[in-house]
């Protein structure tokens, strides 16, 4: 059995990896209410997550009374 290293994480990217491992997914409007972080930085934590071995998709949604397109990230829990 092998299991993937993982790279190191920043406070922020440590953060978002919780929320995502408890609640399996994150949009950016959850980001801000929910961890208080902005769309930017919310991009480049699923960046440094994906660079240190983490599956995180993203799915293109549109939301049903506004119409607004935004992306919803999925955390992909890998086999040990």
């Amino acid at each position: 059995m092998t299991t993937k290293k993982r790279g190191h994480l920043t406070p922020r990217g440590k953060q978002l990896l919780d929320y995502l491992q408890q609640t399996g997914h994150v949009s950016s409007r959850e980001a801000m209410i929910d961890l208080d972080m902005a769309g930017g930085t919310l991009t480049r934590r699923i960046t440094e997550l994906r660079d240190a071995g983490y599956t995180v998709n993203a799915e293109a949604k549109e939301h049903p009374v506004t119409g607004r397109r935004y992306t919803r990230y999925h955390y992909a829990v890998e086999a040990q």
